[in-house]
């Protein structure tokens, strides 16, 4: 099974890349706030330049 990870600018400084899990009817502005991505980084256009990446789950 894959898993989407998503991993924002400057990311790495609050613990991306995590794991991409939008809440229903959730904008990709409100989910990496959610995840602690600052907002003055969604700001200054960060969710707009995320790096999605498709991982193996473990154990597979």
């Amino acid at each position: 099974m894959m898993a989407t990870l998503y991993d924002p600018p400057s990311g790495w400084r609050y613990g991306f890349p995590r794991p991409y899990l939008p809440l229903p009817n959730e904008t990709l502005e409100e989910t990496p706030l959610r995840d602690g991505y600052p907002q003055r980084e969604i700001d200054n256009g960060g969710a707009k330049y995320c790096r999605f990446i498709e991982q193996k789950e473990e154990g597979e």
